[in-house]
């Protein structure tokens, strides 16, 4: 009897855990008012919980000011932007109440959010589609130059061209369910890159997913968009035909998100900023 309760016990522990990661999604707050942290207290409060890092995804001012475009022979630079994109959302800290940065300043860190290296704040600034309007340009050839180095000489091309643009209902069925799991269970925003017919591809985040009767709706973050749209996935489909013929390949998540943990631990816990790791590294000090 004793090992029964026990097990009764043990069930309704991982019941109510499952039930807590499957509703915590439905808690976003989609009305597009939350707001970038402008403190370390507020970033550090609110880093616990990943559905602040997707709500901010619904409000346009934590958006990149410019859309995809320009990149080799003007295909644009998607894959850079949505990376771009999920990574300002989780390093930044804007600090409006202090002088906004001077040239060199604005460069290392939009250099700093593009490399992960740490937390940012960003002075002068409230969120990112401000600092982005500023300094589009430099935001710009950065993600040029992510697109030449990753794209070509790190042949990332290669493997982000490396999947099919369809597959079999099964398969992509299984895609489904496993993306599921990342965006609802574990809490990600998650970055996929889109394999359309030929050597095309593209990419979006993919912020929240419902069921629906027969299958999945996704909220996508797309570079091509302004704001968050709708995709339906049924049941037997082969590859997605609305806006793009395409299958999506998550990518890239458990590396960024280890380098987002890290960052987090080094601000909200030791006080150091990408700016302070970079110095640090350099060997020239700095730290708190």
């Amino acid at each position: 009897m004793k090992r029964q309760s026990q097990l009764i016990v043990g069930a309704a522990l991982v019941l109510s855990t499952v039930w807590s990661s499957m509703t915590f999604a439905s808690e976003i707050d989609k009305s597009g008012n939350t707001r970038a942290a402008t403190s370390k207290a507020e970033f550090c409060k609110n880093a616990d919980d990943p559905n602040y890092f997707k709500s901010l995804l619904y409000n346009e001012n934590n958006h990149l000011a410019s859309l995809n475009h320009g990149g080799i022979a003007n295909g644009g630079v998607c894959w850079w932007h949505s990376m771009f994109s999920r990574s300002a959302t989780f390093l930044a800290v804007y600090r409006p109440d202090l002088p906004r940065p001077s040239a060199d300043q604005a460069h290392n860190i939009i250099e700093d959010i593009s490399t992960n290296k740490g937390i940012v704040e960003i002075p002068g600034y409230r969120n990112l589609a401000e600092f982005s309007q500023d300094y589009a340009d430099d935001i710009q050839r950065t993600l040029e130059g992510m697109q030449i180095g990753d794209g070509v000489i790190m042949f990332g091309w290669v493997r982000g061209l490396s999947g099919d643009s369809e597959v079999s209902a099964d398969k992509l069925k299984s895609m489904m369910d496993d993306l599921y799991k990342e965006v609802r269970v574990n809490n990600r925003i998650v970055y996929q890159k889109l394999q359309i017919p030929g050597i095309t591809a593209h990419a979006w985040l993919v912020v929240d997913m419902k069921k629906s009767s027969d299958g999945y709706v996704l909220e996508v973050l797309d570079s091509n968009y302004g704001s968050i749209y709708q995709v339906n996935y049924h049941i037997g489909m082969t590859k997605f035909e609305s806006n793009y013929n395409m299958v999506p390949y998550t990518s890239r998540n458990g590396m960024d998100y280890s380098a987002y943990a890290a960052a987090k631990k080094q601000y909200c816990k030791y006080g150091m900023t990408a700016e302070d790791i970079r110095e640090r590294q350099s060997g020239s000090g700095g730290g708190h």
